[in-house]
């Protein structure tokens, strides 16, 4: 694809919800407002995705085979469901996971370590609630690949496959491959009224105000695309616009229609023969099944939430996200991404520091991250969910280990830290180490592909099993190998 504008998909074409939305500014330029059309269905009425006919289409088409039986390291199929927190911007570990004190000046930050519950293992001052529940997570210090550039890095995080071009200004492309969310969700089970994917709060746009690639089904098609929520859920009254009927449809009007479907159906019945009517069916159904069902409401109602569990999660744009994110899980829902993705457009709130880093930090990023998270692995814990709920946290990548004469740090994909938590990862475990100044791993490197293989695994999915491309290539989910020292 490259950078050629013929091989981006055209706006309008998507598939989910429709709110105004302004993606982050990251140094690469300026986002510029977006609308997302609605798609519908027009039999009905409803502000609902037309996305159930085409994705029931697309499974008479097998699109992967599972791989022979070999065996297998331990821990296979323990997460049930997984929570994919991405911090776009790429936060840099010297100021979060891996600080280096003793590193000379303008290599080391400003912020000192703390001790965590894990003895010999210490993190970040303005991470202390994460402090004190170190023994509940994983972090990989030795995460690294190539990349320097917002878009293709992030897909290269979010895939688990390198960039086909690798470069900025890279756009979704039916070439993509799918993001490791919408390939496992294929193969997990959830209740008929929910969706397999759910990714929110806001699309991640790069810095000419156009999404990066890596978030959607890619060469799966739109009939794999996820479930996006966007918005703000910090509002107390807020709601998916995609679940509500139309304005000009009341719930007798819809029910009338649905009678009018069914005495349509008795005249042409030859169509439950013919793979495309069943097919048009099963949309149409599944559709219905989420407009009418009261768990499908309830799940993705925030204001079901008390105050008090609200207020423990923090109100800012992630971090009622998050919680949002345990509402799903705790439904149904086997996979949510939650992108750390600002809806007000202020660098305050953006993990790109290449200016003022420390303050920005310290002031409007840290804080939340600390709170929200450490809330989500209490709530985890405390509803008997931690063990089968798989969460991992990254950035697109690292920061550079030179300070720049702006008082930030630069894209460095070389090395980043990650986290890893519950569903079968082990806890209270640092694994791997970088060099002295943060800039390369020292020891126990782990590659992109590395963690997608190692997400696959714990949610039960084999990932040297192949898909195919559009050109019907055979494409194995991950190429990665799984890192059986973080698993429990």
């Amino acid at each position: 694809m490259g950078a050629s504008a013929g091989a981006d998909p055209p706006r309008g074409k998507r598939t989910m919800l429709s709110i105004e939305h302004r993606g982050q500014k990251l140094c690469d330029g300026l986002t510029r407002r977006q609308w997302l059309s609605v798609g519908t269905l027009s039999a009905v009425g409803l502000s609902l995705p037309a996305m159930f006919r085409s994705r029931a289409l697309a499974e008479e088409r097998s699109p992967a085979t599972r791989g022979a039986e070999r065996p297998r390291p331990r821990g296979f199929g323990k997460a049930k469901a997984c929570i994919q927190v991405f911090l776009w911007g790429g936060p840099g570990a010297q100021e979060t996971w891996d600080l280096k004190p003793k590193a000379p000046e303008g290599t080391r930050g400003d912020f000192k370590p703390i001790a965590t519950a894990v003895p010999g293992f210490s993190i970040c001052e303005h991470l202390p609630q994460l402090a004190k529940r170190a023994d509940r997570y994983t972090i990989v210090r030795s995460l690294s690949h190539t990349g320097v550039n917002h878009g293709t890095s992030a897909y290269h995080m979010l895939t688990g496959h390198i960039h086909f071009s690798p470069g900025t200004l890279r756009h979704p492309s039916k070439r993509d491959m799918p993001n490791l969310g919408v390939s496992a969700a294929r193969f997990l089970s959830r209740p008929a009224h929910l969706p397999g994917h759910v990714a929110l709060p806001s699309i991640v746009n790069d810095g000419d105000g156009l999404p990066v690639p890596g978030q959607g089904a890619g060469f799966l098609g739109s009939a794999y695309e996820p479930f996006l929520v966007l918005g703000d859920p910090t509002q107390k009254d807020f709601r998916v616009p995609a679940l509500a009927l139309a304005d000009n449809v009341s719930r007798e009007r819809l029910e009338r229609r649905v009678s009018l479907q069914a005495a349509i159906e008795q005249q042409a019945a030859h169509l439950r023969e013919d793979p495309a009517g069943v097919a048009v069916d099963s949309a149409f159904e599944r559709a219905l099944d989420l407009l009418q069902s009261s768990k499908t409401e309830a799940a993705f109602d925030l204001s079901r939430e008390p105050e008090k569990i609200r207020d423990r999660y923090g109100w800012h744009h992630f971090a009622q996200s998050l919680l949002l994110a345990r509402r799903l899980i705790e439904a149904g829902v086997p996979l949510v991404t939650v992108y750390w993705n600002s809806p007000s457009n202020a660098d305050n709130q953006s993990w790109d520091t290449h200016t003022n880093q420390h303050e920005r930090m310290r002031g409007h990023l840290l804080p939340p991250f600390d709170q929200a998270m450490s809330a989500l692995l209490d709530e985890l814990i405390e509803r008997g969910m931690i063990d089968t709920t798989l969460v991992t946290w990254y950035g697109e990548f690292g920061r550079t280990p030179k300070i720049n004469k702006a008082g930030g740090r630069d894209h460095w994909g070389f090395c980043q830290s990650i986290g890893l938590a519950g569903g079968g990862a082990a806890s209270g475990l640092c694994y791997g180490a970088s060099t002295k100044d943060g800039g390369y791993p020292d020891r126990d490197a782990v590659s992109p592909d590395d963690l997608s293989a190692t997400v696959f695994h714990l949610l039960g999915v084999d990932h040297r099993q192949e898909t195919h491309d559009l050109e019907r290539r055979p494409v194995p989910l991950s190429y990665g190998d799984v890192v059986e020292a973080v698993l429990a």
